[in-house]
C-alpha cells in the first residue's frame, strides 16, 4: 500500500511574524556617548579647566644619579700583516 502523500510536491510555508519591536538602535546609544564625551572635553577645554590644573602641577623629580666607577679599558688594534710582495 502507497501513501497518497508521496505523490505531491513538498510545499513549505514561510512565516513572517511582526511584533511591531524595532530592534537595534546601539549605533545611536554609541553617537550619544561619543558626542557626549566630545562635549565635555570641548567644555574642559576651551573653559581653561585643563590648563589651570596643568598649572597647578608641581612635580619635583629630584633624583640623584649614582657615581659608578668603571675600570680603565685600553683596546689595541690587531696588528695587521703585511702587503702582498709578490709585485702585484
Amino acid at each position: 500500500m502507497s501513501d497518497p502523500r508521496d505523490d505531491e510536491p513538498v510545499r513549505h510555508e514561510t512565516t513572517i511574524i511582526q511584533t511591531g519591536e524595532r530592534r537595534g538602535g546601539g549605533g545611536t546609544i554609541v553617537a550619544l556617548v561619543v558626542l557626549l564625551v566630545l562635549g565635555l572635553f570641548a567644555f574642559l577645554f576651551f573653559g581653561g579647566y585643563l590648563r589651570r590644573a596643568a598649572d597647578r602641577t608641581d612635580v619635583n623629580v629630584n633624583v640623584a644619579a649614582p657615581n659608578i666607577e668603571l675600570p680603565d679599558v685600553q683596546i689595541t688594534p690587531p696588528a695587521t700583516e703585511p702587503a702582498n710582495k709578490s709585485g702585484n
